[in-house]
């Protein structure tokens, strides 16, 4: 679980593509090679005032095989996707995330596989907006449900009104999880609350750097 923690710590800002087939951008997740997001992060359940620093970057296009049902045959169709660099202290991982036509999918988080990829936007995205997920990373189950809302949030980069609230809840009652997210307009993800085990890791934004 120690390790899932960190990888979904790391995972951080996921931006939204488009694709071969014109998927349209979505204004809560701007993308372009070189956006780079600085976080603090703190683990609110541990005694320590200690913090650290969580930097993602969009760090290069990824394409993605997606296969598609034509009749009686299944094709591979393209995708374009994006691997997202996040280094904290001296570790570096990498994401892969892609939109297909049903929503924006994590197909790899740190390395190892979600299978089937792991819907965390639905598309069309409507605030109010409920769906299950059912999804295997490397031994871990991610079963749960993802909400959406609107709300008000401050971070070190500032105080926004109308902040896009995601939050996941996990079915499991071995191993607990709830994942919140908060995305602003033209930004992208300005926090985020993991709590797992004996783990409260919040990530807040600090700055903000768009791609040159």
């Amino acid at each position: 679980m120690r390790t899932l923690i960190l990888t979904i710590v790391l995972f951080a800002l996921v931006p939204l593509s488009a694709h071969a087939q014109g998927a349209a951008q979505i204004e809560f997740y701007p993308l372009k090679v070189g956006h780079r997001w600085t976080y603090r992060a703190t683990d609110i359940r541990q005694k320590s005032d200690q913090r650290r620093e969580v930097v993602i970057q969009v760090d290069r296009e990824e394409p993605y095989l997606q296969p598609v049902k034509k009749g009686e045959e299944t094709v591979m169709e393209k995708r374009v996707g994006y691997l997202l660099k996040s280094t904290s202290v001296n570790k570096m991982t990498f994401d892969h995330v892609v939109v297909l036509e049903e929503g924006v999918h994590r197909i790899h988080s740190a390395g190892t596989k979600i299978d089937p990829p792991l819907k965390f936007i639905q598309r069309p995205l409507n605030v109010g907006d409920t769906w299950k997920c059912n999804s295997l990373s490397g031994n871990v189950t991610l079963k749960g449900t993802f909400t959406t809302k609107t709300d008000s949030i401050r971070v070190p980069l500032g105080i926004f009104d109308r902040a896009l609230w995601i939050a996941y809840r996990g079915e499991s009652q071995e191993a607990r999880l709830e994942i919140d997210y908060w995305f602003v307009s033209g930004i992208g993800m300005v926090k985020q609350r993991v709590l797992a085990a004996d783990h409260e890791i919040m990530l807040e934004l600090e700055k903000f750097e768009p791609a040159k």
